[in-house]
């Protein structure tokens, strides 16, 4: 399982916060919003089962989060799990290709975002985001294409979430651990 979190690891600055958009007019200024990135992996206990959670260090004491105010959470189901509920090696594969396909779809579409990382849940994976409010529509036309082509994406929410409350414990805790 460490070898898929380095292979994230490695495929995420290519993606997130729309670092391939560098034709846009002003992805100078976007450069200077989104901080440079690298991940922290944080296990924590959800009912009793141990949890696993990916997250972004770019945005520890991010002052810009008023310009990314809506969260955008995409749970994909596990479907292949061992006695955790997490994914075993096959399904982390078809996870892996399927955020990849997530993020590269939203990339093409949604001005600036903010990538904030994964959980793994037992029975499921969420992908956290933090958008820009007026691209709330691109995003739902591309995740509900996505959903149809893709079984395994269960639900789509957005909410209004301007200080990131629905990850701030993430980044207290990466604080403690450092």
């Amino acid at each position: 399982m460490q070898k898929y979190y380095f292979l994230l690891l490695c495929l995420f600055p290519l993606m997130s916060c729309s670092q391939n958009r560098t034709s846009e007019p002003n992805a100078e200024t976007t450069d200077k919003l989104l901080p440079q990135q690298n991940f922290t992996t944080l296990k924590f206990e959800a009912d009793g089962k141990p949890c696993i959670a990916l997250i972004n260090n770019r945005y520890i004491g991010y002052k810009e989060k008023s310009k990314f105010p809506l969260s955008l959470f995409i749970m994909v189901s596990t479907i292949e799990k061992n006695k955790d509920g997490h994914p075993d090696e096959k399904e982390s594969e078809i996870f892996n290709t399927l955020q990849t396909d997530i993020i590269s779809e939203l990339s093409q579409v949604l001005g600036p975002y903010c990538y904030v990382g994964t959980t793994t849940m037992p029975g499921y994976r969420d992908i956290l985001l933090y958008i820009n409010p007026q691209d709330r529509e691109k995003a739902t036309d591309i995740l509900k294409k996505l959903k149809g082509k893709y079984s395994r994406i269960d639900t789509i929410s957005f909410e209004e979430d301007v200080e990131w409350e629905a990850v701030s414990s993430f980044y207290e805790a990466i604080s403690l651990k450092n």
